[in-house]
């Protein structure tokens, strides 16, 4: 599976296991390059969730703060 199409939790988890092969010497000198350049595709997947997320709870927020006022009682309109 292409780094741009894994969940979050999948590009995670993928990081952890190259990071850990790396960490105790497991990747051999033929292969980091191409472990490294994988870990920054996933890095790159990971941080544009992120941001994606961030937005969208953004959005979600404001939509709430509009309707319920910042006080966090409903607009009960001026009757």
């Amino acid at each position: 599976m292409k780094e741009d199409r894994k969940s979050y939790s999948e590009a995670i988890g993928r990081l952890d296991e190259i990071l850990e092969d790396i960490d105790q010497s497991k990747v051999p000198i033929d292969v980091l390059a191409e472990r490294v350049v994988e870990a920054a595709g996933l890095l790159k997947r990971c941080k544009s969730v992120l941001t994606e997320t961030e937005a969208k709870v953004k959005d979600v927020l404001q939509d709430l703060e509009k309707e319920f006022g910042e006080d966090g009682e409903a607009d009960e309109g001026n009757d």
